[in-house]
């Protein structure tokens, strides 16, 4: 009697296996999934990481199909991190641009920079630790990890645009970092980790994470959960007329969340602007501080909105808030010693050959193309050869 029921439970088992593998199929087949892409592996710091030893094919484009290898310390690079003390080894943040999204790495703006940087200097090793999606937040996170294992000589950090945006994000399953107002009345940033405790075991202690990056048919049903439940469609972010408040005011009692309150509805473009500046203001200081406490030189160098590469006439709220972004930077880091901020929209040129190339520089979702990637790297270049020509081994005196 046994033996028949385990036999019984090892063919329902095979029927069950099979059912889900034939879906599979047919899912695939279909109506194909977009999957979390191979080389996203979860993190609980940081939500996700890019994958050590991964070797993918990123189809996920309007453009073209790209490779995406990452060494053992998982930057998008094709050789290993030196450890020798003849090395000065270079950190190199930023968002899905500093990765090099939808290029190949020859392509991209750090393997051309990292070329140049290298020529110059064999010494230097340039090391890509760029994630797509990434803000000042999860980069604080990457350099605590990163300054005591790699000991860099110096710091790069590619500010994009939309990191001042991405900064105030306060959806938990994006943000890395959180506003509070202390006893005393002022707001600071508090390491937290993102998403739900329930989901935060379920994508690094389960096969979710697993699934997401393999199963169409998985995806597929959870995508229907979703609508069925209305769950949120995607990460939310913030808006002009509705960002949250991280400065102190008499409404916040001591310890309390500063992104409880909202600005009101009315569209009060300056004060948001005001506002959206703090926040990456505090990210940035935290950033110095880090550096600082580790004497490691760091430089921050403005990646463009196309709207400063090509102004609209007259300007929008948006431009006002990169001209604010970039102010910003620039009176922190002549604060800092050891910073430096590189202003590129300043160098970018005008007239009517240079709008010539207008639509010519980037992908369709915003990122540069090839040719894009070559002008940013050429513009970067001086400013940062120069920085890198000054920094010392952590060794030297």
């Amino acid at each position: 009697m046994m033996q028949a029921h385990g036999k019984s439970i090892l063919i329902t088992v095979i029927v069950v296996v099979a059912g889900l593998l034939a879906m599979e199929l047919g899912v695939r087949t279909l109506v194909p999934q977009i999957l979390v892409r191979g080389y996203n592996v979860p993190d609980p710091d940081l939500g996700t990481y890019v994958a050590p030893n991964a070797r993918y094919r990123d189809t996920y484009t309007k453009e073209q199909s790209y490779d995406v290898r990452t060494n053992g310390a998982g930057f998008r690079m094709d050789e290993e991190v030196s450890l020798s003390e003849d090395r000065r080894r270079v950190l190199v943040y930023g968002d899905s641009f500093t990765f090099g999204w939808g290029l190949e790495l020859k392509d991209t703006y750090f393997q051309i920079l990292k070329k140049a940087a290298e020529t110059a200097d064999p010494r230097l090793q340039l090391l890509n630790a760029g994630v797509g999606g990434y803000g000042s937040g999860h980069v604080k996170k990457l350099m605590d990890r990163h300054i005591p294992a790699l000991k860099p000589a110096a710091i790069v950090y590619f500010f994009n645009n939309n990191d001042l945006v991405d900064n105030a994000i306060t959806d938990i399953d994006y943000r890395v970092t959180a506003f509070r107002v202390g006893a005393d009345g002022q707001p600071a940033l508090a390491d937290v980790q993102p998403f739900a405790p329930w989901k935060r075991f379920a994508l690094n202690h389960t096969p979710y994470a697993w699934l997401n990056r393999n199963s169409h048919l998985f995806v597929a049903a959870k995508s229907a959960l979703k609508v069925a439940l209305k769950w949120k469609p995607g990460i939310v972010r913030p808006q002009m007329v509705d960002l949250p408040i991280p400065a102190q005011t008499p409404a916040v009692a001591a310890g309390q969340p500063a992104f409880a309150l909202k600005l009101p509805p009315s569209g009060q473009t300056e004060p948001a602007i005001e506002r959206m500046i703090y926040i990456s203001e505090l990210h940035i200081r935290r950033i110095a501080q880090n550096a600082t406490a580790a004497g490691v030189p760091i430089m921050l160098i403005w990646v463009p909105a196309p709207e400063e590469m090509f102004p609209p006439s007259p300007p929008s709220p948006a431009v006002q808030l990169l001209i604010r972004g970039r102010t910003m930077l620039s009176r922190v880091a002549n604060e800092t010693p050891g910073m430096v901020f590189d202003d590129i929209p300043r160098r970018i040129p005008s007239g009517p050959d240079w709008q010539s190339g207008r639509g010519k520089l980037r992908l369709s979702d915003g990122h540069f193309n090839a040719d894009g990637a070559a002008w940013y790297a050429a513009i970067v270049k001086p400013m940062m050869l120069n920085f890198l020509s000054r920094i010392k081994t952590p060794k030297s005196p």
